[in-house]
C-alpha cells in the first residue's frame, strides 16, 4: 500500500474516533431557527466576530449544517467563481460587479480568491476558547485542511488564528495546485479603555502547475485516461506568496463612566468618542511563473517564447503610514450607562510607499491619499441605514483615482429592507498592464486611461419570508484587456450592464428550496458581454430535519448550476488574465448531491460531484480550453472543542 494512501486511512480512522468520543461530550448551545436562511440567529451563544472596519457589528459564528457541502472557496452563498477544473486553479466569476479596491495592484489577481485580507481578518469575542478543525477528502487526491482558534484573557486580550490549506492534483498532466493561507490577531486593550491595539499578520502562499488547457478535446478522443490528453504546456508553473503585517494604535478621548466587569466588580473606563489611531503596514508580495522547458510550438508563447525558459517575476514591498480620526458620538445617562447615537465619522490621511522589482527593472514609487466615511453606528439599533464613503489620490502611482460609495435605506423589520446604492470610480489599470520588462521584444511603458464605472443599484431583503432581491446598473468605460500575444489596451467605448438577481430561501414541512438566479444583459459584442454567461443559476433542493430526540441533524439533497449563453474566458497563465475568447461554450446542468449531518459538535458531509457526467452530458467546460472537473466524490468532516 502507498504512503499517501496510508496516511489518508490513518488520519480518517482517527477523525471518526474523534466523531464517536464527541458523542459523550457536553452539548453546544446551537440556537437555530430552521426555516430562515441565511443563518441569523446566534451559534454559540456569547460567541461572535466582527471585522476591524466595523468593530461594533457583531455576526454570529455559524455552527448549522446548511450548505456545508460548499467546501471550496468558488463555491458559495451569493455570486460564484469557476476555477480552472481543478481546486485551487486560477478562479474568475460567474457574476459582473465593481471592483472597489483602491491603490496600486500589480495584477496577478487570478489567486486572490483563495487569500486572506486585511479588511477581511474576522476577530472573535468569546467568553472560553473556540477552537474548529476542518478535513476534505476528494476521491481524485483532493484535501483541504482548515482551522480556526480563538481565546481572551479577562477582556482585555482578544487573539485567535485562522489557516486553510487547498491541495489537489487533478485530473489532466500539470494541473496539480496548492493554496495556503494563515492570518493570526491580536487584540490589546487598557483597563481603563484608554489605549486599543491591534496586529495583524497575514500569510498567502501559491503553487499552482499551468497546463495551458488541453489540445484537444478529451471529451471526443480515444484517450482512455484523462491524464494521456495532450496539453500546452507540461512544465510550466506559477508561484505566489505574501507577507503582510498591520499595526493599529488608537487613543481614545471621552468622558469617564463606571463599567460593570461582573456581579462584583466595577471599574473607571473611557467612553470613546473621539478616536486617534496611527496605522502602520508592511506587505512584502512576489510573483514568479517558470516554465523551465516550454512548449515546441513558439505560437502558444508567442513573442514571450524563449527556447531555453520562460520566466518572468514581480516583486514589491509596500511600506504604510496613516493617520485616522474617528468621531462616534455618545451621551452618558447615568454614571454607569450611555447611549449611542446614529452615526460615526472617519477621516483618514495616509501615504504608502512602494519598492518594485519586476524582472530586471527597479521602480519605486508613492501613493499620497485622502479618505472618509459617514455612516450609520449599527449599535444604536436604528431603522435609518446609511453609508457614504470617498478615497482620493492626490499624487504617486495611482493619482487622481476615486472611490466614492453611497448607500441608503431603511429596516421595515417585519416586511423587510430596503436599500438603494450608488457609485463612482476612476481607477489606474494593473501595474503589468502598464509596464511589462520581459525582454527587449517585450518591454512596454505606456499610460493607460483610467478605468471609469458608474453603478446604480437597489437591493429590497426579507429575511423572516427568504427573500431577496436586487438590481444593478453598470456603465463602465476604459476596461484594460490583455488580448493574448497583442499589447494591452483599454476598451474605447462605453458599455452597460444590467444585473439582475433574485433569489429565495424557503421551506416547507422540512422540504428546502433555495434559488439564486442571475440575469445579466449587456452591450454586445462588448467586453462584459463576451465574458459572462447571460443567465446563471443555482437551485438546493433538499431535505433538513432532526431525529434521535434531536440529537442528530441531517440535511439531504442535490445542487443544480446552469450558465446560459456560456461565454466563458481564455486565461492566460503567464500573465495570470482572463480576457474574452469569443467561444460559447456548451451548457449543461451540473448537478451535487450532497449528506449533511451534525452530532453535537461534529459536521460531516458527504458530496457527490458532477453527476450528469455519468448520464452521457459530456463536454462540459470551465473556460476556454480548461475541461471542468469530472465526476468526483468528497468527504468533509468539522469538529468543534472546548464546547
Amino acid at each position: 500500500m502507498k504512503n499517501g494512501i496510508r496516511v489518508k486511512l490513518f488520519l480518517l480512522l482517527h477523525l471518526l474516533l474523534l466523531v464517536v468520543y464527541s458523542f459523550s461530550q457536553e452539548s453546544d448551545t446551537t440556537v437555530v431557527k430552521k426555516k430562515k436562511w441565511p443563518f441569523l440567529g446566534p451559534s454559540t451563544l456569547n460567541d461572535t466576530w466582527s471585522i476591524s472596519g466595523e468593530p461594533e457589528r457583531h455576526y454570529a459564528i455559524d455552527s448549522s449544517i446548511f450548505h456545508i457541502e460548499n467546501f471550496n472557496a468558488v463555491q458559495r452563498d451569493g455570486p460564484e467563481y469557476m476555477n480552472l477544473g481543478n481546486t485551487g486553479t486560477a478562479a474568475f466569476p460567474q457574476v459582473f460587479s465593481m471592483d472597489r479596491t483602491t491603490g496600486f495592484n500589480p495584477g496577478y489577481n487570478q489567486f486572490d480568491l483563495y487569500r486572506y485580507k486585511l479588511d477581511s481578518i474576522k476577530h472573535y469575542q468569546v467568553l472560553r476558547p473556540y477552537a474548529e478543525l476542518s478535513m476534505v477528502i476528494g476521491l481524485h487526491h483532493e484535501q483541504m485542511f482548515s482551522g480556526k482558534f480563538a481565546n481572551q484573557y479577562k477582556k482585555l486580550v482578544y487573539y485567535g488564528v485562522d489557516f486553510t490549506r487547498y491541495s489537489s492534483l487533478g485530473i489532466y498532466q500539470n494541473q496539480k495546485a496548492i493554496q495556503n493561507a494563515v492570518s493570526a490577531y491580536c487584540l490589546f486593550n487598557s483597563k481603563d479603555n484608554r489605549w486599543n491595539i491591534e496586529g495583524d499578520v497575514i500569510f498567502n502562499s501559491s503553487v499552482v502547475q499551468e497546463n495551458g488547457g488541453v489540445q484537444t478535446d478529451p471529451f471526443d478522443s480515444s484517450f482512455f485516461q484523462k491524464s494521456l490528453v495532450p496539453v500546452n504546456t507540461i512544465t510550466a508553473s506559477n508561484n505566489f506568496w505574501q507577507l503582510n503585517i498591520f499595526a493599529k494604535t488608537s487613543y481614545n478621548v471621552g468622558p469617564s463612566y463606571n463599567q460593570r466587569k461582573n456581579d462584583t466588580t466595577v471599574t473607571k473606563s473611557i467612553l470613546p468618542v473621539f478616536i486617534v489611531s496611527h496605522k502602520f503596514n508592511i506587505d512584502r508580495n512576489a510573483y514568479t511563473f517558470l516554465d523551465p522547458t516550454p512548449s515546441t510550438d513558439p505560437a502558444y508563447y508567442g513573442k514571450f517564447y524563449q527556447p531555453d525558459t520562460v520566466y518572468t517575476y514581480l516583486r514589491y514591498i509596500k511600506v504604510g503610514n496613516a493617520a485616522m480620526l474617528e468621531y462616534r458620538p455618545r451621551t452618558l445617562t447615568s454614571d454607569s450607562t450611555y447611549s449611542e447615537k446614529d452615526f460615526i465619522a472617519t477621516g483618514e490621511a495616509g501615504f504608502d510607499y512602494y519598492l518594485l522589482t519586476q524582472d530586471r527593472v527597479n521602480d519605486n514609487f508613492g501613493n499620497l491619499y485622502i479618505a472618509g466615511t459617514f455612516r450609520n453606528n449599527f449599535a444604536s439599533k436604528l431603522k435609518l441605514l446609511y453609508k457614504g464613503s470617498a478615497t482620493y489620490y492626490l499624487s504617486g502611482y495611482n493619482q487622481h483615482d476615486l472611490l466614492v460609495d453611497g448607500m441608503a435605506g431603511y429596516d421595515f423589520r417585519a416586511i423587510g429592507q430596503l436599500t438603494g446604492n450608488a457609485s463612482y470610480q476612476l481607477k489606474e489599470a494593473p501595474y503589468i498592464f502598464e509596464h511589462f520588462a520581459y525582454s527587449p521584444e517585450v518591454n512596454w511603458n505606456y499610460t493607460l486611461p483610467k478605468t471609469k464605472t458608474l453603478n446604480i443599484g437597489g437591493k429590497y431583503q426579507n429575511a423572516k419570508y427568504g427573500i431577496t432581491a436586487d438590481l444593478n446598473y453598470y456603465v463602465a468605460d476604459h476596461i484594460p484587456v490583455y488580448p493574448g500575444q497583442a499589447n494591452p489596451y483599454v476598451t474605447n467605448s462605453e458599455e452597460n450592464v444590467f444585473v439582475a438577481h433574485a433569489a429565495n430561501r424557503n421551506s416547507v414541512a422540512g422540504f428546502h428550496f433555495d434559488d439564486d438566479v442571475w440575469f445579466q444583459y449587456a452591450t454586445r459584442g462588448g467586453y462584459i458581454q463576451l465574458e459572462y454567461p447571460m443567465l446563471y443559476t443555482k437551485t438546493s433542493i433538499y431535505y433538513e430535519t432532526r431525529v434521535i430526540k434531536k440529537l442528530l441533524w441531517l440535511a439531504v439533497g442535490f445542487d443544480v448550476r446552469y450558465r446560459f449563453q456560456n461565454n466563458a474566458p481564455y486565461y492566460d497563465p503567464l500573465l495570470g488574465e482572463f480576457y474574452p475568447s469569443f467561444t460559447n461554450l456548451k451548457s449543461f446542468p451540473v448537478v451535487d448531491a450532497f449528506f449533511n449531518a451534525k452530532i453535537k459538535t461534529v459536521r460531516i458531509f458527504l458530496k457527490v460531484d458532477n453527476l450528469t457526467s455519468l448520464l452521457g452530458w459530456q463536454g462540459y467546460y470551465a473556460a476556454d480550453q480548461y475541461p471542468a472537473a469530472d465526476f468526483s466524490f468528497q468527504f468533509g468532516i468539522t469538529w468543534r472543542f472546548f464546547e
